[in-house]
């Protein structure tokens, strides 16, 4: 018999596409190192931001590039679920939010939730299954505009969302 978790790891991460947020080394990838950095810190459930789906231009640059998407490659075999969300999609491939859980994720969503066309973002909405609990968990994987006021347009629509999606007794 499967005991139910009284509590749950999170880890939320802005990857900034696999590369450094530093500018003087953005040049190399920084993906395997973050696996690692992952690894260690094993979370029960993992939020990612800025995560590169497919991009036809890195992976021809660098010969270190994973062959699958970044969240399939950062998942690995410890995190055997995972959602994706694409958010801004361009002419060498895209990226958006993903959300890696050790539990079945049941259900996924995302929602356009962009200030404007030069900032996609979303909203990935995922249920999760935990052994044990009787309800599924509601997580939603967010990236925030730079501006306060797509910050505000985002977080009401957020708002708007799990009132809309998500039981009271959730």
């Amino acid at each position: 018999m499967s005991i139910a978790p009284l509590q749950l790891s999170v880890a939320t991460y802005n990857i900034h596409k696999g590369f450094p947020a530093t500018p003087l080394f953005a040049r190399r990838p920084a993906l395997h190192g973050l696996r690692e950095q992952l690894r260690v810190l094993n979370p029960d459930l993992v939020f990612l931001q800025e995560v590169v789906g497919a991009h036809a231009g890195h992976a021809a640059r660098h010969h270190d590039w994973p062959a699958q998407s970044q969240y399939e490659y950062l998942a690995d075999s410890l995190w055997q679920s995972h959602a994706y969300g694409k958010n801004a999609v361009y002419d060498a491939g895209h990226h958006g939010n993903a959300l890696l859980s050790r539990y079945p994720i049941a259900r996924w969503d995302n929602e356009d939730v962009s200030a404007h066309r030069f900032e996609r973002r979303g909203l990935l909405h995922c249920e999760i299954d935990i052994p044990g609990w009787s309800r599924t968990l509601h997580c939603v994987c967010v990236h925030l505009a730079l501006t306060a006021r797509g910050r505000g347009r985002q977080l009401e629509l957020l708002r708007q969302r799990i009132e809309r999606l998500v039981p009271d007794d959730a």
